[in-house]
């Protein structure tokens, strides 16, 4: 149970002090790909100390039953006494209650983080399918793509099998060719770089728990660095200006321009003047903050396990 306990308190503290940490560290957008990631590690972090505090609160209720006094003494000292002074059994049933609950508790979590993936995936198939029948009967446009006869410009891409991007008769008109070619690499990168998977977890995570900074702020930011991941994809071919150019054609202030649909990500959705911004002057390098984050981030799981297995006094081992 100590191991649990430890691995609660780490969730604890990366929930709390994670997200302006972590934002300070990505706001630049320097190195969108290892923001990206630790940003992922996070997130990822604290569901899994809870799925482990929780398979270790069950196996040590199960190997402790009967035993309660030496479950408690090396977690909650101060129970100790409670414990050996005839309130055993009554404490017993209390952790019962509290690790059914909180097992309870990770699969209620489990099921509708899974059930929001899946209806993003759903969405994102049923978007697909309406395009392309939209465009029945229409040549496909540059890259395979599928072209909709809409005044409005965007330029999307949906993920699934087979994955489709979708350009508007409105943004064709707009872009120049190498504008064009520029904002169909950015697409590719989102599909390559397997986008609409990450963003539609930490979306899901992020309605079920509404609560929690780090999955909520951590959605918003993973959606912000994947665009500037993608700028920079395009960027390397085809040049800082000529990707701008063509943000400021699908975003141009009065005429009709339309963000991506839900499940999409688009060239044109988001934070298009920060991104602009961060073309035309690129920020310094943030790799080594990043880095030192996401090294504390992967050692603290270790440095809590240490603590068990070395006997800390700040995590007791409990049953031998």
């Amino acid at each position: 149970m100590s191991l649990a306990a430890c691995l609660l308190a780490y969730s604890m503290v990366v929930a709390v002090l994670g997200p302006p940490l972590l934002a300070r560290a990505t706001r630049s957008g320097a190195a969108p790909r290892l923001g990206m990631i630790t940003w992922s590690a996070a997130m990822g972090s604290v569901v899994l100390s809870w799925a482990l505090a929780g398979a270790l609160l069950t196996a040590d209720l199960v190997r402790g039953w009967g035993r309660l006094d030496q479950l408690l003494a090396g977690c909650f000292a101060t129970l100790q006494a409670a414990a050996v002074g005839g309130y055993g059994g009554f404490l017993q049933a209390v952790i019962a209650v509290v690790t059914a609950t909180t097992v309870l508790a990770l699969a209620v979590l489990a099921a509708r983080v899974a059930a929001g993936v899946r209806r993003a995936r759903v969405h994102s198939r049923r978007h697909a399918e309406a395009a392309v029948l939209a465009a029945r009967g229409a040549a496909r446009g540059p890259g395979g793509s599928v072209v909709l006869e809409v005044e409005q410009r965007s330029v999307y891409c949906l993920a699934g099998r087979p994955s489709t991007i979708v350009i508007t008769s409105g943004a064709l008109a707009a872009l120049a060719d190498d504008q064009l070619a520029a904002v169909l690499d950015h697409e590719q990168a989102h599909l390559a770089g397997h986008h609409h998977q990450l963003l539609g977890l930490a979306r899901a995570l992020a309605r079920t728990l509404p609560g929690i900074r780090l999955f909520t702020e951590g959605a918003v930011e993973l959606a912000r660095l994947a665009e500037m991941r993608a700028d920079d994809a395009a960027t390397r071919r085809h040049g800082a200006d000529t990707v701008v150019g063509a943000l400021l054609a699908l975003a141009a202030p009065g005429l009709v321009s339309a963000s991506a649909p839900a499940p999409a990500l688009g060239a044109g959705g988001v934070g298009v003047a920060e991104r602009v911004e961060r073309l035309l002057f690129p920020p310094a390098s943030a790799r080594l903050r990043l880095a030192v984050v996401l090294t504390g981030l992967l050692v603290g799981p270790v440095i809590a396990a240490a603590l068990v297995v070395t006997e800390s006094p700040l995590c007791i081992t409990t049953l031998g």
